[in-house]
């Protein structure tokens, strides 16, 4: 019966443990795919993602990459930069927040490279809000406000960067005050001179599949003539200074603008920079121009919802604290080692039994451990001196009267040196007096 208990137990744990690794192995596929990410985030690398890219410019020595997990508001980009932002959302209305136009402002005054591509839209009929219509009909009556208000008052000639759509809140962020005012918004057509459109009349050969393949044409000699295109959104440029790169059915799709020292790119799709394309349909000549001639290229992940805020462990793995943890530790192991055992084997007389110990302490012993009790200097002879009369109060070798000598020199001493007591010289005078009067006697 016992033989049985045991074999059960044996074959449970196993399960257990066949079990736990097998969870241990999902785990590892998973963040090894990158699925667990949202498309077109440069930890992906299944077909949505766009790792391959990533890891393609981390394979050039002379290139500077890192990614960024910050709210757009708290990032320091240092030198002069190429930033991604792929995989954006349309924004739902003709204005975004006045703090994240300030934070792509600082980007491109500093001689960055701003780099926007957008999710594709692959539906023949769109109903994405804040995006019209190919024939003039806007879906978003804001939108319509916005454009009338356009047609009245011209572009203003400014250099400041375009919009992105709102970053999403950071989830360890304090939630906003129900009191607190509404943000600051600014107009996107009003400041930046472009709009978001939909082709509503899509050249698509077969009317039955949903998604779609088109093609994107340049006429630049520099870029290939033609790529594959997977949205049916564009932009409507209001300000002459955006250069059209690419074009579908002569829609805007890929454009280009100066803003203050630097530049900035939007892309209506972000299918040519995936994993998938560059699997089967890479254009390394367009990816090298994005780059835009920078050395530094920060890929934002924090748009995406991916944010990283270290705790204590993941401080002290930046500082490379971790290591000097690993000392202390194997010093304590080693302390500990020496403590428990011994490295040279002990003398006879250290492993002997306390009932053989004899102690031979004298009167020095009992001075220090005197001195150990923390005694004040103007104590110390009147303590020695009661511990003294205490011991050999009833000894014969003390001759009769020697306590009172003593009791008397030491009042004499205290009131001499009753400022700056000098225990020192209190015992000299006690030593040679009792030399002098022959206090120990010889019987």
């Amino acid at each position: 019966m016992q033989k049985n208990n045991t074999l059960q137990s044996v074959v449970l744990m196993l399960l257990l443990l066949i079990f736990v690794l097998g969870v241990i192995h999902l785990f590892m596929l998973r963040f090894q795919t990158g699925d667990i990410y949202p498309a077109y985030s440069s930890l992906r690398s299944d077909p949505l993602g766009t790792r391959v890219f990533y890891d393609s410019l981390d394979n050039f020595d002379d290139l500077t990459l890192r990614r960024n997990y910050l709210p757009l508001h708290s990032l320091k980009s240092g030198p002069v930069a190429a930033f991604f932002y792929l995989g954006a959302e349309i924004p739902t209305a003709d204005s975004i927040p006045t703090h994240t136009s300030d934070a792509l402002d600082r980007l491109t005054r500093s001689g960055g490279r701003l780099v926007i591509a957008y999710l594709p839209i692959s539906r023949k009929t769109d109903k994405t809000p804040g995006c019209q219509k190919a024939n003039g009909d806007n879906p978003n009556p804001g939108n319509q406000a916005a454009s009338d208000l356009q047609d009245s008052n011209p572009v203003p000639e400014q250099d400041s960067a375009p919009v992105l759509p709102p970053t999403p809140q950071d989830p360890q962020a304090d939630p906003p005050a129900q009191d607190a005012p509404p943000p600051q918004m600014v107009s996107i057509k009003a400041h930046w001179g472009f709009e978001f459109a939909c082709n509503d009349s899509l050249p698509v050969t077969d009317p039955d599949k949903e998604n779609f393949t088109l093609e994107a044409h340049s006429r630049r000699p520099d870029l290939p003539a033609a790529i594959s295109w997977h949205s049916n959104l564009y932009f409507k440029l209001i300000d002459k200074r955006w250069q059209t790169l690419y074009t579908v059915d002569e829609n805007p799709v890929i454009i280009e603008r100066p803003m203050g020292r630097g530049t900035v790119v939007l892309c209506a799709d972000a299918f040519f920079i995936s994993n998938e394309a560059l699997g089967f349909e890479r254009h390394p000549a367009l990816l090298v121009w994005l780059l835009g001639g920078h050395s530094n290229i920060i890929f934002d992940e924090s748009h995406l919802g991916i944010y990283q805020r270290p705790g204590v462990a993941g401080l002290l793995r930046q500082y490379r604290f971790d290591r000097i943890l690993g000392a202390l530790a194997l010093v304590a192991l080693l302390f500990v080692w020496k403590n428990a055992l011994y490295f040279v084997p002990p003398r006879r007389e250290d492993i002997s039994s306390e009932a053989a110990v004899v102690s031979d302490k004298d009167y020095t012993h009992g001075l220090t451990a005197l001195l150990r009790r923390n005694i004040t200097a103007g104590d110390i002879l009147p303590v020695c001196a009661q511990e003294w009369e205490q011991t050999f109060k009833n000894d014969p070798r003390i001759k009769s009267g020697a306590a009172g000598h003593l009791r008397r020199l030491l009042q004499s001493e205290s009131r001499s040196s009753a400022k700056k007591p000098d225990p020192v010289s209190g015992y000299r005078k006690i030593s040679s007096l009792f030399k002098r009067l022959g206090v120990y006697s010889r019987k």
